[in-house]
Parts: structure tokens; C-alpha cells; sequence
């Protein structure tokens, strides 16, 4: 079989009694994490203007609006809420954002559908367990092409979740792979000047699999080595064939409970450096003032994400782009002890205090940080004479 015929099975064939108690308590408790951070983000200038570009009326419920739509139209408004305060969780080792794709799209085509509360936990599952092998097997290679993972897998995860709900055969799941194969798309280029584009991506991602899988239903096609194949999607997007191995464990292991919560609303990348600067200011009781120096240690495949180009790192045009600054998060946390919702504000873009002690965060590039799992490095020296330093495992992805 091909790798969306291994998917397509395995998810055609998943049944709520089959899934492990974790998982089934993972999943449920993501939902309620996702329709809360939708309502959060509902109250935001970008909610409107994604609420606006969906046409009203149809059986699905728009999150914190009174307005219904189209199963598509509110995966996307829906996911777009999900993902848009950056605090939705992540799946470290394939570097998606699970939850903000699979879930808008279950919970929309399952209201459509009437599906019971066990089988849209079962189609969200399959969504998880497939976003995770796809980003898995190239890790990191999506964003080192400048790919947004979330949005160029998503696709595939919400259109196995989307159709599961409507009851297509291995078959017809195969057809809506293929499909949303030629809707992935997402762009990292926000980063070059703070762009808002990429809340939108976790919605489109829904969107274009609930559309993948109604075609389908339709009787559409799609190509079934849509993944591997000579021009599908991992030869085209990154350059090279998939680590085909990963799939091999569809339904005996479970990458659902491995999706990490955030603890803070901003790129995940940063979170084990916040840890670090917020245990050092607790335990030396350190005074923004007296900071000299802050040195972070960063695996090189993070640099390009969250601290370079350094000149707007250090001040940020955008909000957004404050949420993908490593100086910025930092100097916040060792003012505040905490990053919250109110660190990405206008009013913290113009801070003085902030934006100094950001000028005086650097990072330093650490070859031994290769992995996720491993541990990484903050080291702050003080005017008062010594140097503060702690090792903090990046985004243990099993307690965020």
C-alpha cells in the first residue's frame, strides 16, 4: 500500500472502544482547550476579518459569534480562532499544530452530520495520529524549505478527520489524501516583517481538508501516492523521499497524548528559554536592572524562527512578530516572572525597559542541541557580580 492507502486503513478502521483510555482522555481534553482559545481570539481584530470573508447561514456553529456556516466555512474561521494567539498546543518532534487543525474540522462536519461525541473523538484521533507521522517523517525539513508545517500536513489530518465523520471507506479516504494534497499550502515568509498570515494557516489547513473530503464523498479523485509519489507531496515540498518507517506504527503507538500544551502564547520554540530565565529571577532574585547579559544556547535550526534577522527581533513591528522573538519573550519573562496574553500588546511594542533588556539577550548557536528532547541553556550574568546559569529540557512535550 502507499502511505495515504496506510493512513486512509488505519483510519477507516479506528473505533472509539479501540482507543486507549490516555488517548481518549488526551483528545477530550484538547477539545475543550481548543473551543477556549477560540473564544479568547474571538474578541481580536483578525477574528472579524476572518468571520467576515465566510458566508453566514448553514448547520455549523461559528465559535463565540452568533452566526452559523458551512462545514468548510467554519473550519476555517474556527481553526483560524484556534491558532491565532499562538497558544494552541504542539507536537514537538513533527512541528505542527494538531489541535487548531483537526478539531475545527471534526467538530464542524460532525455537527453537520449529527455524529455522536465518541465518533468525532475517534475521527480526531486519526487526524492527530496522521499529522504527527507526516510531520515526523521529514523532521524539520518543512520549515528549513520555508514551509509552515501545520499548514502543508494539516490538510491531510483534517481531511482523514473530516471524512471518517462521513463515513468514507479506505477507499474514499484515499481519494480526500489526494485531494488535499494539491490544497496544502503555507508560507514561514510572516517572519520578514510580522505579518498576521499565519493565524490563518491552522484554518485553512481545516477548511481545505473538510472541502478534500466532501469532494471525495462527491466522487472526486485524488492520487494515491499522493506522498511519496514522483511529484507528491514530501518530493516536491522538501526534496526528498519520507522516513516511510514512522507509519509502521499507526495504532500500536500513540502520538496523541505527546502533543504538547503551551504555556505561553507564543512560538513554542521560545518556552524552554522563558522556563529558564523565570526559575533563575526566582531563585536569585534578580533585578531587570542589574542584568548584563543574557546568553541563550539554541540549536542552529531555530535561529532563522525566532532570532534572526536580529534587528527586528530586538523590536518588533507587530505583535505577531513579538511572538517569535527569543530577546523579546525572554526580557518579558525576567520583568513580568510570567508571559502571558498581556506581553504581546502595542503598548509592550513601545516599552523601553522591555526593548533594552531585549538588546541585551543573544543567543549563541549549540551543535549538541540537535534534538527537541534535548536539554537547552540560558546563562545570565548580573552587575552585582556573578553569573546565573539552567539547563531546562525543551518543551517537555509530555507535561506542556
Amino acid at each position: 500500500m502507499t502511505l495515504a492507502e496506510r493512513l486512509a486503513t488505519f483510519a477507516a478502521a479506528l473505533e472509539f472502544d479501540q482507543l486507549p483510555a490516555d488517548v481518549v482522555a488526551s483528545a477530550r481534553l484538547r477539545v475543550l482547550d481548543i473551543v477556549g482559545l477560540a473564544l479568547a481570539a474571538s474578541t481580536y481584530d483578525f477574528a472579524r476579518a476572518v468571520v467576515a470573508a465566510v458566508s453566514e447561514g448553514g448547520p455549523c456553529t461559528v465559535i463565540g459569534t452568533a452566526r452559523t456556516a458551512s462545514a468548510a466555512g467554519a473550519a476555517l474561521v474556527n481553526g483560524t480562532l484556534a491558532h491565532g494567539l499562538d497558544f494552541d498546543d504542539t507536537h514537538a518532534v513533527s512541528i505542527t499544530h494538531a489541535s487548531a487543525v483537526v478539531v475545527p474540522s471534526a467538530l464542524a462536519v460532525g455537527e453537520r452530520e449529527g455524529a455522536s461525541g465518541r465518533d468525532v473523538i475517534a475521527a480526531i484521533v486519526a487526524g492527530y495520529e496522521a499529522i504527527a507521522r507526516l510531520g515526523m517523517a521529514a523532521p524539520g525539513a518543512f520549515h528549513a524549505r520555508g514551509w509552515d508545517a501545520t499548514a502543508v500536513c494539516g490538510p491531510f489530518a483534517a481531511a482523514l478527520a473530516a471524512g471518517k465523520l462521513l463515513r468514507l471507506d479506505a477507499r474514499g479516504l484515499t481519494h480526500a489524501l489526494g485531494l488535499a494534497g494539491s490544497f496544502a499550502s503555507g508560507l514561514m515568509e510572516f517572519l520578514e516583517d510580522g505579518s498576521g498570515v499565519k493565524r490563518l494557516h491552522a484554518g485553512w489547513a481545516a477548511h481545505a481538508g473538510v472541502l478534500a473530503a466532501t469532494l471525495a464523498a462527491g466522487g472526486a479523485s485524488g492520487p494515491a501516492s499522493v506522498l511519496e509519489g514522483r511529484f507528491g507531496f514530501y518530493r516536491t515540498f522538501v526534496g526528498t523521499a519520507p522516513v516511510a518507517e514512522v507509519f509502521d506504527t499507526l495504532g500500536r503507538a500513540w502520538e496523541t497524548p505527546r502533543i504538547g500544551f503551551k504555556p505561553y502564547p507564543c512560538c513554542h520554540l521560545n518556552h524552554a528559554y522563558i522556563d529558564c530565565v523565570v526559575r533563575l529571577r526566582q531563585e536569585h532574585h534578580l533585578e531587570p536592572d542589574a542584568i548584563v547579559d543574557v546568553e541563550c544556547h539554541v540549536p542552529a535550526g531555530e535561529v532563522p524562527i525566532v532570532c534572526e534577522p536580529r534587528a527586528a527581533k530586538l523590536r518588533p513591528r507587530t505583535t505577531y512578530e513579538a511572538q517569535f522573538s527569543l530577546p523579546f519573550a525572554v526580557a518579558a519573562a525576567l520583568i513580568d516572572g510570567r508571559v502571558g496574553l498581556g506581553t504581546f500588546t502595542a503598548a509592550r511594542l513601545a516599552d523601553e525597559g522591555l526593548l533594552g533588556l531585549a538588546a541585551r539577550v543573544r543567543h549563541v548557536v549549540d551543535p549538541v542541541l540537535c534534538s527537541r528532547r534535548s536539554v537547552q541553556r540560558t546563562r545570565i550574568s548580573a552587575s552585582r557580580g556573578f553569573g546565573t546559569n539552567a539547563n531546562v529540557r525543551g518543551i517537555p512535550v509530555d507535561s506542556h
